[in-house]
């Protein structure tokens, strides 16, 4: 087998499965830093657009040909912001979460925020050919 050779199916959607969950791995990493340094006590209802541009930018620099389109965002319980991507690379196309917990100086929209806890992850029932 060549690395030019056509994968099959399942043997592609191991190897990006892979790939992806050390490429998450550095993404959450990033965010997180960006978050910590950069995005301290922000108001939280800027939080979304923030961690999505954050997300795409990180993504775009880090592999070009991982090609993201954000799906959804949803607010879950107080400070919690649940963002979820469709993605493809190759042939291989799978979903990308991005879970954020703020914590929150206040009550409203325009409270400072401070991230508490972030995932980015990829599930491997979520790839397919």
């Amino acid at each position: 087998m060549y690395l030019t050779d056509v994968l099959s199916g399942n043997r592609l959607v191991e190897k990006a499965y892979s790939y992806l969950t050390l490429v998450t791995k550095e993404c959450r990493k990033a965010l997180t830093e960006q978050f910590e340094r950069k995005h301290k006590g922000i108001p939280f209802g800027s939080v979304e657009k923030v961690m999505r541009e954050e997300t795409e930018s990180w993504f775009a620099r880090r592999d070009p040909n991982i090609k993201l389109s954000h799906e959804k965002s949803l607010n879950g319980r107080t400070g919690e912001i649940l963002m979820t991507y469709s993605g493809s690379m190759k042939n291989a196309h799978f979903k990308i979460h991005v879970d954020g917990i703020f914590t929150l100086a206040g009550s409203s929209d325009e409270a400072p925020s401070y991230l508490k806890n972030l995932n980015v992850h990829v599930e491997k029932r979520d790839f397919t050919r």
